[in-house]
């Protein structure tokens, strides 16, 4: 393996801030990382890359994405998941959970066992983690866009079957706990060592309570697809603004949830507790038209992705376009913002000890910012996985 070193302009960890920063890779993993004038190596031993006028930050974490460039993660093949991967390093993404949507029980023990399968596999871009299933345990008034038919109540036979075809590689559920046998469910589902996240929900303001007593930890795409807010039953949107130790998904695309929403999101819950997510389906970075979720058939028009119905069906978001959003939504600076793509995801799916950071021992996991806050570098494990070619020109002679 390479040892490569990165001098930039700044280095954000998100902990710290460090202006003229360096971060030494040997291999796979973080080497170093300080000040220009406090980290010494040679540069016969590395290959170096010079971005004096970039940001370098933590690579991005999507825990609930769908698929791109015409491709789904229902597919689960690998030439379906290398483009889709491959579509995230570009924009940053380094790490995913391929999320899953409520189909046929064989296509979706179909999925979870080749997705399991593909998980060691290196697709050339960003990595998969592990499967986030969006059902099919969800409730019928709030499933959205997902198939009615194919929805279930609780089942741990059904649950047990999933985790064990896909290799023990399913991370995260989202669950509707108002179910009968709901709360019960979120319970077993913990003591496998599966992650909850409350979604596709109904549940009234104490349900949600209560299932975050039982282990739920997370909301799926806050606001979207729950129980309408009101003053008199806040239902699972008051639980999840009210308390602390809960993660919120948010699609900060301008579509999914109005940017002053936004804004009372992040002061009831602050910037350690927000998770950026796409929800992006196959329609992510392609042009308008006609595309597919699962086995439902969406349009999209203007970048926006909607059923037969009008209803909203996943986005076309990607991760660093909502990291630019959420700043010009509510003004944070971008090391706060760099925390709801990066920290906070990883500490949310216990992967924060080697994602997420910028700090010695963590995978080499970086970003590379220019002054637009567009991705000009991606590394994914101390690979360059992506880079743009003006860029790469102008990196290459600097380090000649």
């Amino acid at each position: 393996m390479s040892r490569i070193a990165l001098v930039a302009k700044k280095v954000i960890t998100p902990d710290t801030v460090i202006p003229q920063g360096v971060v030494l890779v040997d291999g796979r993993k973080i080497l170093e990382v300080g000040p220009r004038s406090a980290v010494v190596f040679h540069e016969e031993e590395f290959e170096v890359f010079h971005f004096e006028n970039e940001t370098l930050v933590p690579g991005f974490i999507d825990v609930h994405i769908h698929g791109a460039c015409g491709h789904d993660v229902m597919e689960a093949t690998r030439e379906a998941m290398t483009v889709v991967s491959r579509h995230l390093a570009r924009h940053g993404t380094t790490s995913y959970l391929a999320t899953t949507v409520t189909a046929p029980p064989i296509e979706t023990i179909q999925a979870v066992e080749s997705l399991g399968q593909l998980i060691t596999e290196d697709t050339g871009g960003a990595r998969i983690l592990g499967l986030h299933l969006e059902g099919p345990f969800i409730s019928q008034e709030k499933r959205g866009v997902h198939p009615p038919e194919h929805i279930r109540l609780p089942s741990t036979g059904i649950f047990d079957e999933l985790v064990k075809m896909s290799g023990g590689q399913v991370r995260l559920i989202t669950v509707a706990p108002e179910l009968p046998g709901g709360l019960e469910f979120i319970e077993h589902i913990r003591s496998r060592g599966v992650l909850v996240s409350v979604g596709h929900s109904n549940a009234t303001y104490e349900v949600a309570r209560q299932a975050i007593r039982a282990g739920a930890s997370n909301a799926t795409h806050t606001f979207n697809a729950m129980r309408d807010f009101s003053h008199r039953e806040t239902g699972v949107i008051g639980a999840v603004l009210t308390d602390s130790t809960v993660w919120a998904e948010l699609i900060a695309d301008g579509v999914h949830v109005d940017p002053v929403a936004i804004q009372m999101l992040l002061r009831c819950k602050g910037p350690r507790r927000i998770l950026l997510v796409t929800d992006a389906i196959s329609a992510a970075g392609m042009p308008d038209g006609d595309y597919r979720v699962g086995t439902l058939s969406v349009k999209v028009s203007q970048g926006v992705c909607r059923a037969s119905n009008g209803a909203l069906a996943g986005s076309t978001l990607s991760l660093d376009r909502a990291l630019r959003n959420m700043i010009d939504y509510t003004g944070i600076p971008l090391e706060e913002a760099v925390y709801m793509t990066s920290r906070n995801p990883a500490e949310s799916i216990g992967v924060a000890e080697s994602k997420g950071s910028i700090r010695p021992g963590c995978d080499a996991d970086l970003v590379l910012l220019d002054n637009g806050l567009l991705v000009q570098a991606t590394f994914c494990e101390g690979k360059l996985v992506f880079r743009e070619p003006e860029h790469a020109a102008q990196a290459t002679e600097r380090s000649s």
